[in-house]
């Protein structure tokens, strides 16, 4: 990132007939240094923003003092940043209230942005680690995530709870965040063919897509991840042999001697059909489907009663299948960045 600012001449300033306008309350009274971004202009003071940003420092020196060009008596520095993210990044640098939750991705966005481009390290890991809530690196967080965006009645809504996918991808383009790339290309990967040629059109109009290589990522990550499905189901669940401690090995009757079997081989249909992600809103997502081949067996039961699910092993069976799933998931999810094609440290 070039960040030799030789004179204030970097941000054009306003044309002559122009005036910018104070913004409502990001101003201080004893304030040093006018900042004029977009219409807008702030009135902050320098050491409080030299002390933060090195980058600002340089920006500041350079600031003459005798310009003609002054806003309330003061000297002013122009910057191209829009006015209402510089306000976002401001509240933050001052320790003001500002709404950092995940439902406000925009603001979080804002302060990123300009916490890289000023090299504010503290304020950078602040907006990561509210990032990261939602595009973890490890599946426990991812879990807890996919449990916010799912109702009560088992139906997935991420939308608007959280921001699409291409809007994260290329946030961590822009600000060098490949932490959050592998979760965020998982999840933009389980979208029909169709959506992710089409883009995504933000409220404020912008249609955001992936450029050609991150594209081609996607693709070939969403056909990695559907191998290792196809492979899972024939290596773990087609002709699965009951467990050696199954409670229905010592029946006579053949039927119920193969309870558990059948239960599999239930599970095995319901899966390549896929039933239960069309009806949950999560089709095309293979880390979802692995995961419900064990709780489809439970999802019916009651206590107090003997649960005669079609798709229920006995315990043993189940527990020993749930291991195994427990497995699968965890390579799954350390699989990502090498399936998107992506070097991320700490993953998983």
């Amino acid at each position: 990132m070039d960040t030799d600012f030789s004179s204030n001449r970097c941000a054009s300033p306003l044309d002559e007939y122009e005036v910018p306008t104070r913004h409502s309350d990001l101003y201080f009274e004893d304030g040093n240094l006018s900042i004029v971004a977009g219409g807008q202009y702030f009135i902050v003071h320098r050491g409080l923003l030299s002390r933060h940003s090195g980058v600002l420092r340089k920006r500041i020196e350079v600031v003459k003092p005798i310009d003609d060009r002054h806003l309330e008596g003061l000297a002013v520095l122009y910057l191209d940043d829009s006015p209402e993210d510089f306000a976002h990044f401001l509240r933050a640098l001052y320790g003001l209230s500002y709404d950092n939750t995940l439902e406000d991705f925009f603001t979080t966005a804002a302060i990123l942005r300009l916490a890289t481009k000023y090299e504010v390290q503290a304020l950078r890991e602040v907006a990561l680690r509210n990032l990261s809530l939602s595009w973890p690196t490890s599946l426990l967080m991812w879990e807890a995530r996919e449990r916010v965006a799912t109702t009560a009645d088992g139906l997935y809504t991420p939308h608007p709870a959280l921001p699409h996918p291409l809007l994260v991808i290329g946030l961590a383009r822009d600000t060098g965040a490949p932490q959050l790339l592998p979760s965020a290309l998982y999840d933009l990967s389980r979208y029909l063919p169709s959506q992710l040629m089409e883009g995504y059109v933000s409220p404020d109009g912008m249609r955001h897509r992936l450029d050609s290589e991150d594209l081609c990522r996607v693709l070939r990550g969403k056909e990695q991840a559907a191998r290792f499905f196809s492979t899972f189901i024939v290596s773990e669940l087609e002709g699965r042999t009951p467990s050696s401690l199954c409670m229905y090995r010592h029946e006579l009757q053949p039927a119920r001697k193969r309870a558990c079997q059948m239960a599999f081989e239930a599970v095995t249909f319901e899966l390549i059909r896929d039933v239960n992600g069309m009806v949950c809103n999560r089709n095309s997502d293979p880390l979802f489907s692995i995961g419900e081949s064990v709780a489809m067996q439970t999802r019916e039961d009651q206590p107090g009663i003997e649960n005669r699910s079609a798709y229920r092993a006995c315990e043993a069976c189940r527990l020993e299948y749930g291991v195994i799933v427990d497995v699968a998931r965890d390579e799954f999810w350390r699989s990502l960045p090498e399936w998107f094609e992506l070097d991320v440290e700490n993953w998983g």
